[in-house]
């Protein structure tokens, strides 16, 4: 788990995912196939921040700006939640059980995020990604249109 202390700019960002995201993942069996994907960010759009994950995933990339600059990989879609299992369910997840333990220091807010992190079952997440199919369906089914209407 990466924590920054300072402002996350395109320097740290690139620092961070150099040396410690990157060789924490490399050993994973599927790696190869692995899909990078981030958010909108100003600081992770940049050439620094597009040349090292062009070196290490390739076109098997989601990032806004990838695409334009390097002719490959798919663009993230800002303000679409619906599309990123991350935004639709992940964050307000994990934000919902660390503060229902009312965290009263950083170092309390650090232990509870890896905490309830760590005991995201797999299980949680392959239904995730079911119903991410699915909203994917819903999604071409309306037109592009929003779909929290739709499935809730």
């Amino acid at each position: 788990m990466i924590f920054f202390k300072q402002t996350v700019n395109s320097a740290r960002y690139v620092e961070a995912l150099r040396n410690q995201f990157i060789p924490a993942i490399q050993s994973e069996p599927d790696f190869e196939s692995m899909w990078f994907m981030q958010d909108s960010a100003t600081p992770h759009r940049t050439n620094e921040v597009f040349d090292l994950l062009e070196e290490h995933f390739n076109e098997w990339i989601v990032a806004l700006g990838y695409p334009k600059s390097k002719n490959m990989g798919i663009d993230w879609t800002p303000y679409s939640p619906d599309l990123n299992p991350c935004d639709s369910f992940l964050w307000g997840y994990i934000k919902n059980k660390v503060y229902a333990g009312n965290p009263q220091s950083i170092e309390d807010l650090k232990t509870a995020i890896q905490t309830v992190i760590e005991s995201v079952e797999t299980s949680t997440l392959q239904r995730v990604m079911q119903n991410f199919a699915l909203r994917l369906c819903h999604i071409i089914a309306i037109d592009g249109r929003h779909i929290e209407h739709v499935i809730n």
